[in-house]
């Protein structure tokens, strides 16, 4: 029995201080993350960038569920990591974490919804998510590249195009001037041609 009692009594002093943690963590302006469960391997972390698989349970200050995929049966979440789709605070909790990860997130309103609330959620409240990582799909460079490729190609086109036409525009604009100029010259070469002639008759 003292054993019994003893393990118990260790149960409820680890769920007081983890009770202390969040209590401490709401009170600061920072995220805190609390790592409940980490894989012996991690092959894969969230990365920004990532397309990234979410499942999560949010709770408010009075520990009131105000969302949840896991109770609710939905998929899990999918959001690109660092593209903004999300509160700042999921952003930053959810960067670095292995597939299979479950992290619980205390969230300040300064790093969530602030003092505009959302829904149910109040304004200026202070948010606990627990979160799990389901699945991280890394950003293919390729797309990336295609579209360049395939960008350059569409402006390739109209580009020698309006070279084309700068070229033709310049030679129309400049042939008057030539032609002008050896006309030009033609006359004073027929003057200088008429005074030798009748310097000669004198």
């Amino acid at each position: 029995m003292g054993g019994a009692w003893q393990n118990l009594f260790s149960v409820l002093l680890c769920l007081s201080s983890l009770d202390q943690i969040i209590d401490a963590a709401k009170k600061q302006k920072e995220l805190k993350i609390v790592t409940e469960h980490k894989p012996p391997t991690c092959h894969e972390k969230a990365e920004p960038g990532d397309l990234v698989a979410v499942h999560y349970t949010g709770r408010l200050d009075s520990g009131a569920i105000f969302d949840s995929s896991v109770q609710q049966g939905r998929e899990p979440i999918q959001f690109q990591l660092g593209a903004g789709k999300v509160i700042p605070g999921w952003e930053q909790g959810i960067t670095g974490m292995c597939v299979g990860e479950r992290r619980k997130l205390i969230i300040p309103p300064h790093l969530a919804y602030g003092p505009r609330g959302q829904g149910p959620i109040p304004p200026d409240a202070t948010l606990t998510f627990e979160t799990e990582l389901v699945s991280v799909q890394k950003q293919s460079y390729g797309g990336y590249e295609d579209t360049i490729f395939t960008a350059i190609s569409f402006l390739a086109v109209p580009a020698a195009i309006v070279l084309f036409v700068g070229y033709l525009w310049n030679k129309v604009k400049k042939s008057p001037n030539k032609q002008g100029t050896e006309k030009r010259k033609a006359w004073k070469e027929e003057e200088i041609t008429e005074e030798i002639f009748f310097s000669l008759l004198r």
